[in-house]
């Protein structure tokens, strides 16, 4: 019966997206999302990891604020994706992910440049990479810069869009 129903309903009605929706209920599965996106995160586990291995650290600040960019990331992109999701809903689960996913990299990726700048670990972490064997520099330390924090970005937030995109709405 239905399969007839919508057969019977011209091309264009039939691949037309209704809106999706958050799952209820919406704060637990917002709360799940957020945690799932934290816990999954590459660059949280891989650090968190290591310093249970090693916990003594040149740098106990900078580690520790590593990992706490994650779920803040994650948390205002959730936030941001949710808002536009208010103001327009989104038609595709691979439109939510995008838009987590642009947003997530870009917080979590500024927040990492601005932890690389506040706790001095420029010269640290970036300026041995820069190097080359005589001594001077390959390529401007700006740009490795840009792209640890690039890479950070993306490594916490990738799988992060797509998870979000599946656990917080429904068809």
């Amino acid at each position: 019966m239905w399969l007839a129903t919508m057969l019977a309903r011209p091309f264009a009605a039939r691949v037309a997206h209704r809106p999706l929706r958050w799952r209820a209920p919406w704060l637990a599965w917002q709360m799940l999302s957020w945690v799932a996106l934290t816990l999954l995160a590459p660059p949280f586990w891989t650090i968190g990891a290591l310093l249970l291995i090693n916990p003594s650290s040149d740098q106990p600040f900078f580690w520790a604020v590593a990992m706490a960019i994650v779920p803040v990331a994650n948390g205002v992109a959730i936030v941001a994706t949710n808002q536009r999701h208010h103001r327009a809903p989104f038609l595709r689960r691979t439109a939510v992910a995008l838009h987590a996913f642009g947003v997530a990299t870009a917080v979590g990726g500024a927040l990492f440049v601005l932890l690389l700048w506040q706790s001095h670990a420029i010269a640290g972490l970036v300026g041995p990479l820069a190097a080359s064997a005589d001594g001077t520099r390959r390529a401007p330390l700006a740009l490795w810069v840009a792209g640890l924090a690039a890479a950070f970005g993306v490594a916490s937030s990738a799988h992060a869009s797509i998870v979000h995109a599946w656990l917080a709405f429904e068809d």
